[in-house]
């Protein structure tokens, strides 16, 4: 394979081009978007993807390893992203349900939503039950409703893996405590061998640390009674994603009153994400034994 020559101009660098218009990848992911080839082995991969992108000038390496690629210069998506007013971003709000395991361990999605907000309006829903093919545990089922035999015959991840990308691809990744919800769905796709749009997150959490300096509690039950939001479907992955887009839209709302009217400005006003609230991995469920309120501090 090492024979391969590939056009400079032609329709697979082309297509390379636009996957890295979603942020950095690897030689696994572009090997698996771009060249069909799902799964391939990483020293293949990098081989592959090299004689595709060696000398584009519009690309280089990212990363010490070198093993991921990058353009060159901000992208045109971004400068497109910075130069729009917030409302006039596109956001992708999501929320998933997990066994109650932790992300890249044991844990698994058993449901997830995901609700469209373009130009400060609440759009569509996608939502689905997911067949992680493990058993919820009964605390869980307690907490969310879903029981085990609910998921039987509902789509495994690997099923939904298209949708979902096609979902996020183009969109801010938005989440009550999104450290969380993107590393489940991260770690989902990589378990399925699928490429994950790679673009802006935004964390409800942490946008409340900076809006709502007041409030005692962060979690999505206080900011939603703060905002009169209804919360229908409470620990169900619809119910929390339309919840949290309807505080998104509250939020954008405020941060434009501020002066925060780009998304440069929002994340300089925000500033970097506390480390507790990076812990994509962290188990959120695992505080059940505290009062109820506490655990939503940290935006279960």
């Amino acid at each position: 394979m090492t024979g391969m020559h590939f056009a400079p101009d032609g329709v697979l660098v082309r297509k390379a081009l636009r996957r890295l218009e979603d942020g950095p990848r690897s030689s696994v992911d572009l090997a698996s978007e771009v060249l069909g080839m799902p799964g391939c082995p990483p020293a293949m991969a990098g081989r592959l993807v090299s004689q595709l992108l060696e000398g584009v000038p519009e690309v280089a390496r990212d990363g010490e390893g070198g093993d991921a690629w990058r353009l060159a210069g901000r992208s045109r998506r971004t400068r497109k992203r910075e130069a729009r007013g917030l409302r006039d971003l596109r956001y992708a709000v999501v929320d998933v349900e997990t066994n109650g395991g932790v992300a890249g361990g044991n844990g698994r999605v058993v449901e997830i939503a995901i609700v469209d907000v373009d130009r400060g309006a609440i759009g569509g829903c996608y939502s689905t039950l997911v067949d992680a093919g493990v058993a919820i545990p009964p605390w869980i089922t307690r907490l969310t409703g879903i029981r085990t035999e609910m998921t039987h015959g509902a789509p495994s991840f690997s099923q939904i893996c298209d949708p979902v990308r096609e979902h996020l691809r183009g969109r801010v990744f938005v989440a009550h405590n999104a450290a969380y919800d993107w590393g489940f769905v991260r770690a989902e796709m990589r378990r399925a061998g699928a490429g994950l749009p790679r673009g802006p997150r935004l964390c409800t959490v942490h946008m409340a640390r900076r809006l709502l300096p007041g409030l005692e509690r962060r979690g999505l039950d206080s900011v939603a009674d703060y905002y009169g939001i209804e919360i229908r479907e409470r620990h169900r992955a619809r119910g929390d994603a339309v919840a949290t887009a309807r505080i998104l839209v509250r939020m954008l709302e405020d941060a434009e009153r501020r002066g925060w009217t780009t998304w440069p400005a929002l994340r300089k006003a925000l500033g970097p994400v506390p480390r507790r609230e990076r812990g994509g991995r962290r188990n959120r469920h695992s505080e059940r034994n505290e009062p109820h309120e506490r655990r939503q501090s940290d935006g279960t």
